[in-house]
């Protein structure tokens, strides 16, 4: 293309020395009187075609340049839109990968933290205190049917669910710590022990008692007991419906 732009140009440049030449050298001649003839008068005409063809080719090389650089710069534009496209479309997958990875972290820290709550109540028992004996001087002894039980409660809210309960007794004086005074439900402690069964009961509109039975017949020593409630809370139903996320390249198609 370039070279037929050259090549046009050369044409018409000549065309235009020739167009000159034969000017001059007519304007000459009939300065001299010289009759002119068929040739001379040729020449004009051949320069003037080449000229309208020099000019016809520059025009289609001029023409085909423009078209070409067109195309260029067309590509080119394409180029920039396909890698702005895919940077912003890998823009996209970050944060979407982002924002499923905080939920997630939230609702693991969510789910923790309810998973971590519990609860621990204490009470004290005193000593056993039998009905009197007909037997003279004689203490009167205490078995479990004299026991008076008492009802240890933590109160944990209504839409909480138990996921473990952990029993403690002791006598009161004693140095033993706690966490090595865990005792099952039901298990006899010298002379008091847990019931063998823990049960719930309604407190109010927002709570609920996770209760069980403590009973001591030791007619000389106080007793402490523990109990520990451990309980996860029920998601609410706005939180249930924040955890559907939908990713944002399955939302684009």
């Amino acid at each position: 293309m370039t070279a037929a732009a050259v090549a046009a140009a050369g044409t018409v440049i000549g065309s235009l020395i020739q167009l000159r030449v034969l000017w001059r050298k007519e304007t000459s001649e009939r300065a001299r009187g010289v009759p002119s003839t068929k040739k001379s008068r040729r020449g004009p005409v051949l320069a003037i075609c080449l000229l309208l063809i020099g000019a016809a080719v520059g025009g289609f090389a001029v023409s085909q340049y423009f078209v070409r650089q067109s195309d260029l710069e067309s590509a080119a534009l394409r180029g920039q839109l396909q890698t702005q496209l895919a940077q912003i479309n890998a823009t996209a997958e970050r944060l979407e990968r982002a924002t499923l990875s905080e939920h997630a972290s939230s609702a693991r820290a969510a789910d923790d933290r309810r998973g971590a709550e519990a609860l621990t109540v204490t009470t004290t028992i005193g000593p056993c205190r039998a009905a009197a004996v007909a037997v003279a001087d004689a203490p009167p002894a205490c078995n479990e049917q004299d026991a008076q039980p008492v009802t240890v409660c933590a109160s944990v809210p209504l839409s909480a669910a138990v996921t473990g309960m952990d029993l403690y007794a002791r006598p009161e004086d004693s140095a033993q710590p706690w966490s090595e005074s865990r005792v099952a439900a039901g298990q006899d402690i010298g002379r008091a022990r847990f019931a063998d069964k823990a049960f719930e009961r309604a407190e109010s509109d927002q709570t609920k008692q996770v209760c069980t039975g403590f009973s001591s017949w030791d007619g000389d020593k106080r007793y402490s007991a523990r109990l520990a409630v451990k309980y996860v809370i029920a998601p609410a139903a706005s939180e249930a419906s924040n955890a559907q996320l939908v990713p944002i390249s399955a939302a684009a198609k």
